[in-house]
């Protein structure tokens, strides 16, 4: 489990990638700027009702914000590495027939 520290960094520099400004963020997951300026610095814990609006806002999972070992991951990655067991072997091979097209157009 990262610290409170490590996790408003990750938030931070996750929230600047994103182009997002403290202002916008704040408002976005529903604090005030000064609150959401202490869970980036660390010198504020984090709830866990603001982890999952903190994470649904950037589009990762809470898991990638709160666990050490796990790097941010977009819903998208998510839910597709859950797919796995609720696919047929020919329901796979479409998909990556799928992506294999997709990938093709954009060349």
């Amino acid at each position: 489990m990262r610290t409170s520290a490590e996790i408003g960094k990750l938030i931070k520099q996750l929230r600047k990638e994103n182009n997002i400004n403290l202002t916008d963020f704040a408002t976005k997951i529903g604090v005030n700027k000064s609150t959401l300026s202490r869970y980036e610095n660390g010198s504020r814990k984090i709830p866990m009702e603001d982890i999952a609006e903190i994470a649904n806002a950037l589009n990762v999972t809470p898991e990638s914000l709160l666990l050490k070992n796990k790097q941010p991951e977009t819903e998208v990655q998510h839910r597709a590495a859950h797919l796995e067991a609720e696919l047929t072997d020919d329901e796979w091979q479409r998909v990556l027939d799928y992506a294999d097209y997709i990938r093709s157009k954009r060349k």
